[in-house]
């Protein structure tokens, strides 16, 4: 894994990234603390659109549709119409806008198709249609604190959201209800105090790209889990602090990689989280004493918050500071 790329342009810290697919394959989009959305083309690593004038940092974008970009800042996410874009725009040229004022700030997207699901700081889900204007959602309750991240099955009718209570739960996406969850203990063995004060709130999550339904978690006590079937796994040892972001490399999906806040990007071979060598414990959770197969580790000058992928290439992104670096993995 090589440093390929830098893009240059947000005045202060990344805080989430959303790589394009199908006709938008080379874009990528960004948000940041500095109140302004980015889209990049990443065969020149320059921003061919942005979006200014927001009133609270980004907490999370994605591109979803064939068209739509779309931005959460505050408790509101913002739908525009890329082809209807200037080079510059503002916040309030949003083409729609969704509303989550009386139920929190919205933490995290995840988008499939014209779908956004997403969660908020007091632990709930929603989904919309962004094709709807204005678009709505009937949250519901799920978390017993805040939610920090959300991610739709790429094939299958299912949502993930984690929180920080632990709990990682498997939503039906037509009912919107629970149909399975797990709570992540705390690691009672763990030697480093860092990880046995850090409780394992969910911090980050993907599903495996085909159609089993196999989960991967990241917490922020460095720990992994898998949650395959019937089985959940996990691997307390992974990285020395908080797991931010977890994603599969979509050119390559037998890679996993993960961005850690102890400073470091690491790739992990994805069969050996997926069908660990080790018998499933009769309890709900089974404890898997080695670490998966790591395949790389870099070291990073700052803590990652956010991960993306390209579709066609075997890149990906991560921030680093204000700046978004590309890693080419070979």
């Amino acid at each position: 894994m090589s440093r390929s790329a830098v893009l240059r342009g947000h005045r202060a810290g990344v805080t989430s990234l959303a790589a394009g697919w199908g006709s938008r394959s080379s874009m990528l989009l960004s948000g940041s603390d500095d109140q302004t959305c980015r889209l990049w083309d990443t065969r020149t690593s320059k921003a061919v659109r942005c979006i200014r004038g927001f009133s609270d940092e980004i907490t999370a974008v994605e591109l979803a549709g064939d068209h739509s970009i779309v931005a959460a800042s505050g408790s509101s996410i913002y739908i525009y119409d890329q082809r209807a874009m200037n080079v510059v725009s503002q916040a309030s040229e949003a083409a729609s806008l969704f509303s989550n004022k009386d139920q929190g700030e919205v933490q995290a997207l995840s988008a499939r198709g014209d779908f956004i699901a997403y969660v908020d700081e007091n632990g709930r889900l929603g989904v919309f249609d962004i094709t709807d204007n204005p678009p709505s959602a009937t949250p519901v309750d799920g978390h017993d604190a805040l939610a920090g991240c959300v991610c739709i099955h790429p094939e299958l009718p299912i949502i993930a959201s984690g929180g920080f209570d632990r709990q990682v739960i498997l939503w039906d996406m037509a009912s919107e209800t629970k149909a399975r969850s797990f709570i992540a203990e705390s690691c009672d063995t763990c030697d480093d105090p860092a990880k046995s004060f850090n409780p394992p709130f969910a911090y980050a999550l993907d599903f495996a790209p085909e159609d089993s339904l196999q989960l991967v978690s990241g917490h922020a006590d460095g720990s992994l889990v898998c949650l395959s079937d019937e089985t959940v796994f996990r691997w307390s040892e992974c990285h020395g602090y908080s797991i931010s972001a977890v994603r599969f490399v979509s050119a390559k999906p037998e890679i996993l990689a993960t961005a850690s806040l102890d400073c470091t990007l690491a790739l992990w071979d994805a069969e050996s989280i997926l069908y660990p060598d080790v018998e499933a414990q009769s309890s709900a959770v089974t404890v898997v004493g080695d670490k998966p197969r790591q395949l790389a580790l870099v070291e990073l000058s700052t803590k990652p918050d956010t991960l993306a992928a390209s579709e066609t290439t075997p890149v990906i992104y991560t921030d680093e500071g204000c700046d978004i670096i590309a890693y080419t993995i070979s």
